[in-house]
């Protein structure tokens, strides 16, 4: 008799996450797929279909679900218990920034199985941003009754004028304006700089750029110089890290169109590196 190992399951909520998931397809360990999906999904285009179908470490299965509110998490939520009854998987993740499904996998925690939820949808600076602000602010203390009257009292000083200090101010404020009308304005030297010698590229940085922009060749000029300013960005310890350059390029170019670069060049992004290295 042959004994097969088991390996994960993987179960996506397609509405939630988008196609962010992608970056799950990175690691080297076998796993079973199980997409979600409803009639309004966005997330399966052309080029991420074309890319779960030239791997062969993972088995993909599509679980159509009936739309309408909360539907998908329902059929999700059902099919995970279908899953484990099964139990042909040596664990099951949920991939949701939703937590209403936390309440059904600390059940199945409970039972003992091995059961978690994970986000792959990055938080944008904007929230992470306002959140820091908030936790970081402190509330400002009010000032008393008797502290608000001296603060008053300090802010306006009382000041006695009487005729002939209102006289000696106008006669002063004609003075300044004769003075402003004699005085000629002065023109402003304007100096031309000189013109910056451009930056000539190193052989091997044209062979880099050139070959991004073969790999780009359908997407707009700005767009392929967009996505080289961003890899020429990326600091030398993360250029190994595809997940962060993935990262990256969804948030500069949204998910989909984000997903389409990335999956073009991954496999030349060490070769590019290469070239370009001073």
């Amino acid at each position: 008799m042959i004994l097969f190992s088991k390996v994960p399951a993987i179960l996506i909520d397609s509405e939630n996450v988008g196609s962010t998931w992608i970056s799950l397809l990175q690691n080297d360990e076998k796993f079973e797929l199980y997409i979600c999906v409803t009639e309004n999904a966005k997330s399966l285009n052309f080029s991420l279909l074309k890319q779960l179908t030239d791997e062969h470490r993972y088995k993909i299965n599509i679980i159509e679900c009936q739309p309408g509110k909360n539907s998908l998490d329902f059929y999700l939520s059902s099919y995970l218990g279908y899953l484990i009854g099964k139990g042909k998987h040596s664990s099951y993740t949920v991939v949701s920034q939703d937590t209403g499904y936390d309440g059904v996998i600390e059940y199945w925690r409970s039972e003992g199985y091995d059961v978690k939820r994970i986000n792959t949808k990055p938080e944008t600076p904007k929230k992470t941003a306002r959140r820091s602000a908030r936790k970081n602010a402190e509330p400002k203390a009010e000032p008393k009754k008797e502290e608000r009257k001296s603060v008053k009292e300090e802010a306006k000083p009382e000041v006695k004028v009487n005729s002939e200090t209102r006289i000696i101010l106008k006669d002063k404020s004609k003075e300044v304006q004769e003075n402003k009308k004699s005085e000629a304005p002065k023109k402003k030297q304007t100096t031309k700089k000189a013109d910056k010698p451009k930056k000539q590229e190193t052989p091997k940085a044209d062979e880099a750029s050139k070959l991004i922009k073969q790999l780009l060749k359908d997407y707009p000029e700005n767009e392929v110089e967009d996505v080289m300013k961003y890899l020429n960005k990326v600091p030398a310890e993360k250029r190994s890290d595809r997940n962060y350059i993935y990262r990256g390029l969804v948030r500069k170019f949204k998910s989909e169109k984000g997903l389409a670069i990335y999956t073009l060049i991954k496999k030349d992004l060490e070769k590019y590196y290469q070239l370009n290295a001073k």
